[in-house]
């Protein structure tokens, strides 16, 4: 198998996470890497992915989890993952007929409790960040928000500005599955939100423009990577040791300790498969407002 159609084989199958699951571009990020050193393996053997077989598969999964620094348990099943994918992206393609795929050892990853932490230790890292500069506005505001909404980063950092309601105080975001979804923003997110988009965020983009409701210190869109090091940082001064995720994590977790019912967090944080709670149920919109500012830390009086 030459060079180029290795390449070729790898783009076109991370092009078609995009075209029919929708992936994220972190997805398709890990998912091509991973792909990349399936085909690079091949190549390295005199192998193909046309004809390669199970025995031969399994051969390929004992070197990678040997390769290097030994996998994690999660680790080897995400290659198992993305290896069932790639075949059958070739299957779809009719490039063969067959998944050696389907001989392999299920792999079921053992189930982990989230991370998370009580809400004065979220309080904590929040009182260290430094307001007086744009940037501590900035961060706060983010890290504000992330934590009332349940936000993943990804969608902190891809929320445009158009999509931030002042007035009914809600925020538009796109999930997983380019799903779109309506969530209240409480009452301190929101004030911070009001100063950052009047008065903080025009100062940091001088006369540049960014349609991006969080922009960096080049006057672009703050990026995922950012943020992660921005909470690093604050969470450093803190003495408190989380990652953005956390947040998220925790927000799900008061707002159920504080009242709110299951279907209602499930359906704040775009969580559409539900199988570790009950079967999934749509809420009403008001609803999910209602249950928010009866549980949500931030909200109470």
């Amino acid at each position: 198998m030459s060079e180029e159609l290795g390449n070729s084989i790898v783009e076109e199958f991370t092009q078609s996470l995009l075209i029919e699951k929708h992936a994220s571009n972190a997805t398709r990020e890990v998912y091509g890497r991973e792909a990349a050193c399936f085909i690079s393996y091949l190549q390295e053997n005199d192998l193909d992915y046309a004809t390669i077989t199970t025995p031969e598969l399994k051969d390929y999964l004992v070197w990678r989890a040997n390769s290097g620094k030994k996998l994690a348990t999660t680790t080897l099943s995400r290659v198992i993952t993305v290896l069932r994918s790639f075949f059958s992206y070739l299957q779809n393609e009719r490039i063969r007929e067959d998944d050696p795929t389907e001989l392999l050892p299920k792999n079921k990853e053992p189930k982990r409790l989230p991370e998370t932490i009580d809400y004065d230790a979220v309080q904590k890292i929040l009182g260290v960040i430094e307001v007086s500069t744009d940037i501590g506005y900035r961060d706060r505001t983010i890290f504000e928000l992330i934590y009332s909404c349940g936000l993943r980063v990804s969608e902190c950092a891809n929320l445009r500005l158009n999509r931030y309601y002042s007035t009914e105080k809600r925020i538009v975001v796109l999930g997983k599955g380019s799903k779109e979804r309506m969530i209240p923003v409480g009452d301190v997110a929101a004030a911070y939100l009001s100063t950052y988009i009047s008065s903080v965020r025009p100062r940091m983009l001088g006369k540049e423009k960014c349609p991006y409701l969080f922009v960096s210190q080049e006057k672009k869109v703050i990026t995922r990577e950012e943020i992660w090091h921005r909470l690093k940082h604050y969470c450093e001064l803190a003495g408190v040791n989380i990652k953005v995720h956390t947040l998220r994590h925790s927000f799900a977790t008061h707002m159920l300790q504080n009242g709110a019912d299951l279907r209602s967090v499930q359906e704040l944080l775009g969580h559409s498969d539900i199988r570790t709670t009950e079967i999934y149920e749509h809420v009403n919109t008001d609803d999910l407002f209602k249950a928010f500012e009866k549980a949500h830390p931030s909200e109470k009086k």
